[in-house]
């Protein structure tokens, strides 16, 4: 199982002085990925053409412009939106699940681990969903984590940190439904599970930010973020949010 992964940072609409950081991810089979990158392909080139579909990414920070929904509220119809809505509604189809993790609490929104010694509690929120997500769904496979690409001081910081929590912490090896080392992605108009993981990550962090345009397609969203029970017998989400204490 693919699990790509993209991040987001916002401040709040209302209290600007809040900001959050937001790293979520999409769940795609290895078996339909072909399919999936066609489908999308194809999505893309019906809203934006053929040039677009080629050699253009999916940008959630596009997609959702200001301004795409003030021509919306004009009576105006948006490419941007239409494609979002049907994009969110072949997500849901295909049965894609989305996981994540929103936080508000300063030191550790960034999702950049600054000691490889020591994993992040926001990384262990997320990994603790993907594994939950497999054990449930796919326990006879394996999650394989790919991130999108940032610099590479920190790319080699989360991958050690990550390496060493799966590898040789209690916690870390019991979730063995993940394969302990994760990869990078670049981003770029072929690399279709980047690409969704930023549409989704994007609305995410939409919606926490008190963005009230993006609450009709958060919705659309909804059907697709995984959730399960816990141990106490009450449904977790599959995306994690961090407040402020």
């Amino acid at each position: 199982m693919l699990f790509f992964f993209d991040e987001t940072f916002r401040e709040s609409v209302r209290f600007p002085a809040i900001k959050l950081g937001a790293l979520c991810g999409i769940a795609i089979p290895e078996g339909i990925f072909a399919e999936i990158a066609n489908d999308v392909y194809r999505l893309k080139l019906k809203h934006f053409g053929a040039d677009y579909a080629s050699n253009h990414e999916i940008k959630g920070r596009e997609m959702f412009k200001n301004y795409v929904f003030k021509l919306e509220k004009n009576g105006m119809r948006s490419k941007n939106l239409d494609f979002s809505q049907d994009l969110l509604e072949y997500i849901r189809l295909k049965g894609l699940k989305v996981v994540g993790c929103v936080c508000f609490e300063p030191k550790i929104q960034e999702f950049k681990v600054v000691d490889s010694a020591y994993l992040d509690r926001t990384f262990r929120y997320l990994f603790e969903r993907v594994d939950m997500y497999m054990k449930i769904n796919y326990p006879y496979d394996k999650a394989i984590l790919i991130f999108d690409d940032r610099d590479q001081g920190i790319n080699g910081r989360n991958a050690a940190a990550i390496t060493k929590f799966f590898q040789r912490t209690a916690v870390g090896i019991a979730m063995d439904s993940i394969i302990p080392t994760p990869f990078n992605a670049i981003s770029q108009a072929q690399s279709v599970g980047v690409q969704l993981a930023d549409f989704v990550t994007s609305l995410i962090g939409l919606r926490f930010s008190g963005n009230d345009n993006a609450l009709p397609f958060f919705r659309a969203l909804r059907p697709s973020i995984f959730q399960f029970k816990n141990d106490q017998g009450t449904w977790t989400s599959g995306v994690k949010v961090m407040r402020i204490k």
